[in-house]
């Protein structure tokens, strides 16, 4: 429903009678949350970069109609 840079593909939900399990695309790198414990401190560039994608991802999902929390 919804494909932008940003955001991760979901391709396939499957369910057992204890879980469920989400097939998503591979996202190298970790997450950004890793990323800034990691170096305990980003600097002003690339914190805009990141900031800008994510901008940019929710206003996608809000063009789409699609509601996040």
């Amino acid at each position: 429903m919804v494909r932008h840079k940003n955001i991760v593909q979901l391709f396939e939900v499957m369910e057992t009678e204890n879980s469920y399990y989400l097939v998503t695309e591979l996202c190298k790198g970790g997450d950004l949350m890793d990323r800034i414990c990691n170096r305990r401190r980003l600097e002003e560039k690339e914190t805009r970069r990141y900031i800008r994608q994510i901008i940019s991802a929710i206003d996608h999902l809000h063009k789409a109609g699609v509601i996040h929390r």
